[in-house]
């Protein structure tokens, strides 16, 4: 079960509170907040193993089923078809409504962790690091935020394949009952047939799309990356910036040291030529 304590020390307000009590009852938010980090990181990953194992049965029983295949086989396949594929279908029958209400569960244990998780940042943790008045608890906040919204982002995305599967599912069982139900009991369905075709259709849409939300997933960490770097190379600007008035002094000595000996040499010139004259006219 889910460690959903709520929050074992009244922390409505922390207002009141010296910053050494709000520092101690912001650690005391934090361990609460990490041990609902790491339930529901599991449940999630529980959850996202539970997806590929209904992915991969529905992928069976699709082969198993005669819609499964090439529409041909809907025109030449007859009676005889099915039994062998109704067999199938009444074993796995059972382990997917198995896996259906373990995924149920999961789902709702998940949503219960989440709004736990938020409640606990928004009104507790968030006032106490506010109260301590640290920048490191102010980060802490933020952080927890940022991974509620990743476990979260992560969920949803596999909750949308599963709901897609079972869309799948359902559509594919109103198939086998409509085959051959042309009218005169012979022959393929073209209604049925078309929605196969759009449902295909649909799904290579919903593949390009994750694609592209995985590659933006990439686009989103390296521009984190870059702006951890930027914000590296922010901090050293900041030492060189303050390491300026300085380098001014030292080149202002320089430049006065170049004066006195432009200085000395115009002397020695000036004497040399004076010694000169007065060696060949006096």
């Amino acid at each position: 079960s889910a460690p959903l304590s709520g929050g074992a020390t009244n922390t409505s307000s922390t207002y009141g509170m010296t910053p050494e009590q709000a520092s101690k009852n912001f650690d005391v938010l934090r361990r609460e907040a990490t041990k609902l980090e790491r339930h529901l990181e599991d449940r999630v990953a529980r959850y996202q193993q539970l997806a590929q194992r209904l992915t991969v049965d529905n992928n069976n029983s699709t082969d198993n089923d005669p819609l499964g295949q090439q529409s041909s086989l809907m025109i030449d396949s007859g009676s005889s078809s099915y039994p062998s594929s109704t067999t199938t279908n009444t074993n796995s029958q059972s382990k997917t409504n198995n896996l259906d209400e373990e995924e149920a569960t999961l789902s709702k244990d998940i949503h219960r962790t989440m709004s736990t998780m938020t409640e606990l940042i928004n009104t507790k943790m968030a006032p106490a690091a506010e109260r301590t008045g640290r920048s490191q608890h102010l980060l802490l906040v933020k952080r927890y935020r940022e991974i509620l919204f990743d476990c979260g982002a992560d969920f949803n995305k596999t909750s949308a394949a599963v709901a897609r599967r079972r869309e799948a599912k359902e559509l594919f069982r109103g198939a086998t009952a409509g085959l051959g139900s042309n009218g005169d009991g012979s022959g393929p369905n073209p209604e049925m047939e078309q929605l196969l075709r759009e449902r295909n259709a649909i799904d290579n849409s919903m593949k390009s799309a994750n694609s592209v939300l995985n590659q933006a997933a990439g686009v989103r960490s390296e521009l984190r990356s870059q702006g951890a770097s930027l914000r590296g190379v922010g901090g050293t600007m900041a030492t060189i910036a303050g390491n300026i008035p300085g380098l001014n002094g030292l080149i202002e000595k320089i430049r006065k040291k170049r004066q006195q000996d432009d200085r000395v040499v115009s002397g020695v010139v000036a004497a040399c030529i004076l010694f000169t004259l007065w060696y060949l006219f006096g």
